[in-house]
């Protein structure tokens, strides 16, 4: 099994995709995420068969029982779906845990021959060794762009 662990603020939202949300007043159910990182993320599962675990924050409103938070993550997980990407898993929520606790344990139960982490932020104290040579570190402003999709498809090949 092969994985991308995925954030999603920095990652597929990002601060142009938010502005134009806003700036075009679109509901939430109609919000549109980053179409470059969509695409990129799409063609790393299409070349590597990766499966895509959501290790960001947002897991955590998967349920929320609020129409609003769950029309904006529905709407962002049919839109990952859309493009070739839908999540399959996340990680844990662990108490006092950092994104490399909780990506650790994951792996623990699902043992992984490749994984990469895509993530705008390293938050990987607890555990740094987790993403030691599978961290793909993007620029919030930007997303997923060519170099990343590269960097990530070579630990994933």
């Amino acid at each position: 099994m092969k994985a991308i662990f995925l954030d999603i603020d920095g990652v597929i939202a990002t601060p142009t995709s938010f502005r134009a949300n806003r700036e075009l007043w679109r509901e939430p159910e109609e919000y549109r995420y980053d179409r470059v990182s969509l695409a990129y993320l799409g063609q790393l599962v299409a070349r590597t068969g990766a499966q895509v675990v959501l290790s960001s924050s947002w897991r955590a409103d998967l349920d929320s029982n609020d129409p609003v938070l769950d029309a904006i993550v529905g709407n962002l997980l049919r839109q990952l779906e859309a493009f070739g990407a839908p999540v399959t898993d996340v990680t844990p929520s662990l108490p006092g845990g950092d994104r490399s606790a909780e990506i650790g344990a994951w792996l623990e139960k699902h043992p992984c021959e490749a994984y990469a982490i895509i993530d705008d932020r390293a938050r990987f104290e607890a555990r740094p060794e987790i993403a030691e040579g599978h961290l793909v570190l993007v620029e919030n402003s930007n997303g997923i762009r060519q170099p990343h999709f590269s960097q990530a498809l070579s630990m994933l090949e």
